[in-house]
């Protein structure tokens, strides 16, 4: 299993946002994760609709979380970012083989990784950051 390049990339950015100070700009955006302008747009589109990150404009705008990092978890980025891990049709009830022996296994696997998406919050991510890097290395907002 693997995740897509659109959820690393998502995922770095509200990251990036998270461990912010201040709104960052689209150019900051690029300058930091080395994706193309148009690229990045969409990907913050995409998290806008989610609700994980919002736009603010003029001169001291830019990109913000839309609420508390504590309150996103790794599982609404996912979502937002219509992505995750491919599991088997028969994890999803779509399985035409009344002998499967993966359809339970890959339920089960399917459920549980759900869950723990759901209960890693960008917090979490971002304070094991700060342990791993010393909590100099990073700015905060909270």
């Amino acid at each position: 299993m693997k995740l897509s390049m659109r959820a690393s990339n998502g995922m770095r950015l509200c990251f990036m946002l998270a461990i912010s100070k201040a709104p960052l700009s689209a150019s900051q955006l690029v300058k930091q994760t080395d994706v193309s302008i148009k690229y990045l747009e969409q990907l913050l589109a995409m998290l806008r609709r989610g609700d994980i990150v919002k736009a603010y404009r003029g001169k001291t705008g830019g990109y913000v979380l839309s609420r508390p990092p504590e309150q996103i978890t790794v599982g609404d980025m996912l979502r937002a970012l219509d992505d995750g891990f491919e599991l088997p049709g028969c994890s999803q009830g779509v399985c035409d083989d009344p002998y499967c022996p993966n359809r339970n296994v890959f339920t089960k696997l399917n459920k549980q990784i759900n869950e723990l998406f759901d209960g890693i919050t960008l917090c979490e991510i971002v304070n094991d950051y700060r342990d791993a890097c010393g909590s100099n290395n990073a700015g905060s907002r909270t």
